[in-house]
Formats: C-alpha cells, structure tokens, sequence
C-alpha cells in the first residue's frame, strides 16, 4: 500500500509542474512581443493591451476562483484550469489577426488564475503549518523555473521554429498536465483513506457576503495584498514584457542575449526562494519586518538604475542588479503563510486568492502606461517594421518601478488587530 507522503508528493509535483507551466505562459510576452508585433502588425499600446489581458483577467478572477476552490476543490479547478491554458496559447499560436490574440491571452489568463492557489490549496490540506512554509518555498523555486524558461529558452526556440510553433507547442503540453491532474490527483487525503494533516477540505457551504466581508477587513490581508503588488507587480511588468524590449534598445542586444540578461531577475527569485526560510528565521519570523527590508533594497536598486547609473547600468553590473532586485522580490512568498495566520480555515482560498490579485493588478497597471506613454510620445520610426522607442522613452516611463516600490515600504507598516495585541501583551509582560 503506498504511504501518505507518496500520495502528498505525487500530487504537489504534477500541480507544481502546472504552477512551471503557468509561469511560463505569463512571461511569454518579454520574448514573443517584438516578432508577434511585426507579424500582427501591432502598436506597443496594443501588445502591452496583449499582454495585459492576461493581468487583467488573472486578477478579476481571483475572488471568484478563490471561492470555487473553497467550493469544488484543487482538483477540478486546476485541472480546467491547465486546459484553458493550452487552448489559450494554442489559439495564440495560430491566431491571424489581433482580436484572436487578445481571446488567446484571456483565456490563458482564466486558465493561470487558478493554478498557483490550486497548490496552495492543496499545500494546506496535505502539509502540516512547517512543512508549508517550506513547500512554498520549493514551489517557488521550481515554478520560476518557468518564468526561465520564458527567458532566452523561448527565445531559442522561437529563433528555432518561430513564434507561432512555439506557443503551439506549450499550449498543447498544458494539455497534456491537465490530462495528468484529472487521472492522478484527488481533492483530500479521504479520498486515498488518510487523514488530513493540514487544516481543511472542500467547503459544503460558502456565505459569500461573510466571507467577503472577513477578508476584505482583515488588514492583514491588505498589507500581504500590496506586498505582491509592489514587489512582485514591477519585476512581472518588467521581466514579463517590457524588460527585453528596453536592453535590446539601451544596449544595441539581440532579444537572445537580452532576454539572457532578465534571466538574472528569474535566477533572483529562485535563489531567493531557497534562502526565504533561513531569512525569515534572522529577523525572528517577523514577516512584515521582512517584507519592509525587501521593499527598501528594491527600491535602492531602483533609485540606482534610474538615477545613479541614469537608466543605463554597465553591463558587467547588470546581472547583479537584475538578480537582487528578483532575490528581493522572493520576500512576496511569506504573504501566503502569514495570512494563514490571520484568516479562518474555510476562507484559507479566498484570502489566497485575492492577496494573489496584488501582483497582476500591479503589473497590468504598469504594463498598460508603459504602453500608452510610449505610443503618445512615438515619433514615427521603426525597425524591421516594428515601432522604435527610444531609451531616453524607456527610462521615464520605468519610473513608475522606482515609485511602487516606494510605496511597498510604507504599506508594510499596515499592522492588524491580532498583531497590535500581541505588541500589547508583550509590552505588558515586559514592563
């Protein structure tokens, strides 16, 4: 008979390999703009529309996937949720005109939403509280593994059979894993006769109203919420779209070795996801301390990209930059245990859910101007018959970088009643 811990690895590895894959798709962006752009003939408002989509619909659908998680559990959800992935990014693939590009990227957007709190969901089932710290971590680590293959793998492979081949194929390996969730994943340990050794399964019953109201007054939540949206929204805009763009105008790159380069913020952020615990343990497990030093040294790398080094970094400082401001950015990862300290069991995929919304809100904001600005400002030459932006362009519009992240020290200071009591009890006891 196989053990607990079988099925408990069995299960996080096929949903982790779909968190890889979601990963991926989000990031496709940065590498497919440029050739998607010539062969659409599309303007930069209009890819950044593309790739904003998927933002968009990631994070308005966070609620309600956190709540049909609640309801239906990982296994149906994340399942659905890999297979409108690959229809998505099939459709992309094949797509002859803009308008299908924008229904490829939603539904591909529809399809990740659900996949990172999918895994989460599950983590909290089969894993203990210290284990979950722990696998979230690992999660990470692994899943950036995606956001790297989004890098200069993609931009191989697309040199190799093109764009289009490209998302073609991963749209169909997508659906290959939801074939995988479908026949080997099960919601609850029950269901293998083991009990659960996290804190809750499906839930019979959900008020939405209460569930909403418990979440949305929870200022923990709020603080976890703009931790995603400040450190994570920047590097996701950056690396995800734009990132390749503005290196290979700064710096005269070809999209392989610039995409090279942002590999460094992906390599940041799973380097950082194997150090997250060990961190956290030095400042004495005080996450929102953590997350503050976090936003603080992003917003120094910031400061120094733009002002010090005025928008162009010597290219032998570049890695070094790209990869603090990833490693920064892996303190998001502490969000998703602390509210499991703040929220009930049943609203567990809510709460998830929607501080997860912070970080794609963040990103299609930024996406969005980065575009707009660049089109209002565009003088009318082009290269290869794509639109050419100049650096001095690039370098105003990344300010808006500099600004969120500054933003993420001051929303770490949000504090919540349970946190204030304790501050309290400790000052009490210690008088």
């Amino acid at each position: 008979m196989k053990s607990y811990n079988f099925y408990k690895w069995r299960i996080w590895i096929i949903l982790t390999f779909s968190f890889v894959l979601s990963l991926f798709h989000r990031g496709s962006m940065g590498v497919i703009s440029s050739p998607m752009s010539a062969d659409l003939n599309a303007t930069a408002t209009q890819v950044s529309n593309i790739a904003s989509v998927t933002f968009y619909t990631y994070a308005l659908m966070q609620i309600p996937a956190g709540l049909l998680l609640d309801l239906y559990g990982y296994r149906k959800i994340s399942g659905l949720g890999v297979l409108l992935t690959g229809i998505g990014s099939i459709l992309l693939g094949i797509t002859p005109s803009i308008s299908l590009a924008y229904m490829g990227r939603l539904l591909v957007g529809l399809g990740t939403s659900v996949i990172f709190i999918s895994v989460l969901k599950a983590q909290s089932i089969w894993f203990n509280q210290r284990e979950f710290t722990r696998a979230s971590g690992l999660l990470s680590f692994i899943g950036n593994m995606g956001g790297m293959l989004a890098t200069f793998p993609l931009a191989i492979l697309v040199a190799y059979m093109g764009w289009r081949g490209s998302m073609t194929w991963m749209g169909f390996l997508c659906v290959i894993i939801s074939l995988l969730i479908f026949i080997y994943v099960k919601n609850h340990p029950n269901d293998y006769g083991f009990e659960a050794k996290g804190k809750t399964g499906i839930s019979q019953k959900i008020n939405l109203k209460q569930a909403l109201k418990t979440v949305l007054l929870n200022r923990s939540i709020w603080r976890n919420f703009f931790a995603l949206f400040t450190l994570v929204g920047c590097t996701t805009a950056f690396s995800g779209v734009w990132g390749v763009n503005y290196l290979s105008t700064v710096y005269h790159l070809t999209e392989t070795k610039a995409s090279f380069y942002i590999s460094f913020i992906l390599i940041g952020l799973i380097v950082g996801s194997l150090c997250i615990n060990k961190i956290l343990s030095w400042f004495k497990y005080q996450i929102s301390l953590c997350q503050r030093i976090a936003s603080t040294l992003m917003t120094l790398c910031w400061i120094y990209f733009l002002i010090i080094a005025n928008g162009q970094p010597p290219l032998s400082i570049l890695p070094i930059l790209l990869f603090m401001i990833g490693f920064f950015a892996t303190a998001h990862i502490l969000s998703f245990t602390d509210i499991t300290n703040y929220c009930t069991p049943d609203n567990n995929g809510l709460a998830s859910s929607f501080i997860n919304a912070g970080e794609f809100i963040a990103s299609s904001l930024i996406t969005l101007l980065i575009g707009t600005f660049l089109d209002l400002t565009y003088v009318g030459s082009s290269t290869d018959a794509v639109r050419y932006y100049s650096a001095s362009q690039y370098k105003l519009c990344f300010f808006i970088f500099l600004f969120i992240s500054a933003l993420g020290i001051l929303t770490s200071f949000i504090s919540c009643k349970q946190e204030q009591e304790k501050s309290s009890s400790t000052l009490t006891t210690t008088h």
